[in-house]
């Protein structure tokens, strides 16, 4: 190797380490806030994500500044300058186009700072279109357009082409997850009440993956759900590694918990569900988790629309403990937190957990318990 080579490599070697020692003091902060921002991406709050980037050029750690950036660039390509492609994900053209439709439609509504301002007209008129341009439908346009918003011409168009789906509402937008291979593994979950024997069906791969995984560059996406009807929990497969405490805890008794309150407490409201699938996960995570889920609940929060789940219970969970740990209205400093021993958060969360199963018990019609 030639001296002059070898000077670069060792300058360059400096330079890094240096950088590294002078951010390293800031890593878990500037972590926290990137977290924040793909939080507020993933939420639907584009806009502000976006505002709060316009006053952020870089961050002092090295390693969360390369991620910053790349990520900052990708949001802007997609959602500023609109120079984004999108690369198919199947060789189907129907589920392709169906596809580019609903991200059309996301990449609109996303940059709408208020629910309030937010449309669906669109995007259904152009399903509609595209269903009757494409004879893909005997439906006549009056009844199709009367009827679209349900979604079932759709979900069996996609059923036919080979393809499964889940249509949704979250977070004020409507969602489709689209995938065509899954498998089947039974669990035995082990929960507070009981222990329950479950199916779990796992996404092996994606089609269309949901607003969130859109708005984020896949850093938020939903990692699952429960089907009262079929008695089965979905998997976003690729979101976990199976032998995790993330899968075995935050996934299976997370959504098991959703399965066995639909079935005991039939009117509990969406986040009131989530509510207390959170305190699950805090009564059960050890070391492992536990402070990465108290910083995800403290950057999901959001008490301004209830009908919000996820952001709503974060909330609430929160608001909730702050009052038993810390005998305040609401504890937002991450740093008090992670002071906190991992027993004390896993017995304030048992408490939350008993509070709320004997409210349930007194009348188990309830629809709200936060």
């Amino acid at each position: 190797m030639k001296k002059k080579t070898r000077n670069i490599i060792f300058i360059t070697i400096g330079v890094l380490t240096c950088l590294f020692f002078y951010g390293k003091n800031n890593f878990e902060n500037d972590k926290q806030i990137l977290l924040e921002l793909k939080t507020k991406a993933g939420n639907g709050e584009i806009k502000n994500a976006f505002d709060k980037m316009e006053k952020i050029e870089s961050f002092s750690n090295p390693l969360i500044n390369f991620a910053y950036q790349k990520w900052k660039k990708k949001m802007y390509s997609r959602f500023i300058t609109n120079e984004d492609i999108i690369a198919n994900t199947s060789e189907n053209k129907i589920i392709n186009d169906i596809s580019n439709i609903y991200r059309d439609y996301w990449r609109v509504e996303l940059l709408k700072e208020t629910q309030k301002k937010r449309t669906d007209t669109k995007l259904y008129n152009k399903i509609a279109n595209y269903l009757l341009l494409n004879n893909l439908t005997n439906i006549s346009s009056d009844s199709l357009i009367k009827t679209i918003r349900d979604d079932t011409q759709l979900k069996r168009i996609i059923d036919k082409e080979g393809f499964k789906s889940k249509f949704m509402y979250r977070n004020g937008f409507q969602d489709l997850l689209i995938w065509n291979k899954e498998s089947n593994k039974k669990y035995k979950v082990i929960l507070p009440k009981s222990t329950i024997n479950t199916n779990v069906v796992f996404i092996e791969n994606y089609n269309l993956n949901g607003y969130d995984n859109y708005a984020t560059f896949g850093s938020s996406q939903v990692g699952g759900w429960a089907e009262k009807e079929s008695a089965t929990l979905y998997c976003n497969k690729g979101e976990y590694d199976l032998n995790s405490e993330k899968f075995n805890i935050s996934y299976l008794k997370h959504e098991s918990l959703h399965f066995t309150d639909l079935n005991e407490y039939p009117n509990l409201s969406a986040a009131d569900l989530e509510y207390r699938a959170k305190i699950i996960e805090l009564m059960y995570c050890t070391e492992k988790t536990i402070y990465d889920r108290i910083a995800q609940f403290l950057n999901g929060a959001n008490s301004e629309n209830r009908k919000h789940s996820h952001s709503y219970a974060n909330y609430s969970l929160i608001k909730n403990l702050s009052q038993i740990i810390f005998e305040s209205d609401y504890e937002s400093d991450y740093n008090k937190w992670i002071e906190l021993s991992v027993k004390e958060i896993n017995n304030s969360a048992s408490l939350l957990y008993k509070n709320s199963e004997e409210t349930l018990q007194n009348d188990n019609d309830l629809n709200e318990i936060i």
